[in-house]
């Protein structure tokens, strides 16, 4: 069976893109862990910051599908994010179009 080999470039782009989507992640679990924490009545901003990014790493780990699909669906449709899309996510068909058919 032979196996297809990514190139250099394809590499970089799929880590840049995985690297951005778990940015994303992690900074959608600190928000929520920093609400949670206003809501018992607390002020993150005078908590340690370790914390803080150990509880938004706790959330992440129970959370990860979840918070790994809001991110690549940022991704996907914010245009401030395109840089960071596989090139593959920009495909489109005739299908995908608004206009008449051929």
């Amino acid at each position: 069976m032979a196996t297809r080999s990514l190139s250099p470039k394809q590499i970089h782009e799929r880590t840049q893109h995985h690297q951005a989507v778990m940015i994303l992640a992690h900074r959608r679990a600190k928000k929520a862990v920093e609400r949670e924490l206003q809501s018992r009545g607390l002020k993150p901003r005078y908590m340690p910051p370790r914390e803080i990014n150990q509880a938004a790493h706790d959330y992440l780990a129970k959370h990860r599908e979840e918070l790994m699909a809001e991110a690549e669906h940022a991704i996907a449709t914010w245009p401030g994010f395109q840089r960071w899309r596989l090139p593959c996510a920009q495909i489109s068909s005739d299908a995908q179009s608004q206009e008449q058919p051929k």
